[in-house]
């Protein structure tokens, strides 16, 4: 959600605004001030570091303010809007355009009116062309994929900040 609250403000914003944005969104109202306050703590506690490691934003202690780096296209994934329990609409389309093909398909095979299906057919792989182009576009040329390339890239730059800290024999201040 920092993320999202970045991006509709625009790339920059101090870290108390962006809290009042996210206790809202999770809230779904005003929040309280002990919502505000937990939001806070995860924030600057887990989310922040996280981010900062993954090359996501830059954080300024002495001015208070988040700044969006440039997202890389593997990070859309996790921002696709989708509520708990939906699809994401190019996984929607590529079901839609399959039910579509196989229908065309056994319709035309079981009465043998292969002019009307034709047409179906060719709708429905227009269609799943379209929901390729969107799954390539949303999730990157790989398509949907069990580990998302964002948590890779996360879990990469972890482990690499990890064996440089070992490296060194103990953790840069920042």
């Amino acid at each position: 959600m920092v993320i999202k609250v970045l991006l509709e403000v625009g790339g920059t914003a101090c870290l108390r605004e962006v809290v009042r944005r996210v206790a809202t969104m999770e809230n779904g109202a005003p929040p309280s001030r002990s919502l505000r306050k937990s939001v806070y703590t995860s924030i600057v506690q887990n989310h922040i570091p996280k981010m900062r490691l993954a090359g996501l934003i830059e954080y300024d202690r002495k001015t208070d303010a988040l700044h969006l780096l440039d997202l890389p296209r593997s990070y859309r994934y996790h921002l696709e809007a989708v509520e708990k329990g939906d699809l994401p609409w190019c996984l929607y389309y590529l079901t839609l355009s399959a039910v579509g093909i196989i229908s065309g398909l056994l319709f035309a095979a079981y009465t043998g009116f292969w002019a009307g299906s034709l047409v179906t057919v060719i709708l429905s792989f227009l269609l799943l062309g379209s929901a390729l182009f969107h799954t390539a576009h949303t999730y990157g040329v790989n398509g949907i994929e069990l580990l998302p390339m964002g948590i890779q890239a996360i879990t990469k730059r972890l482990k690499q900040h990890r064996k440089n800290v070992k490296n060194k024999g103990g953790m840069k201040k920042t």
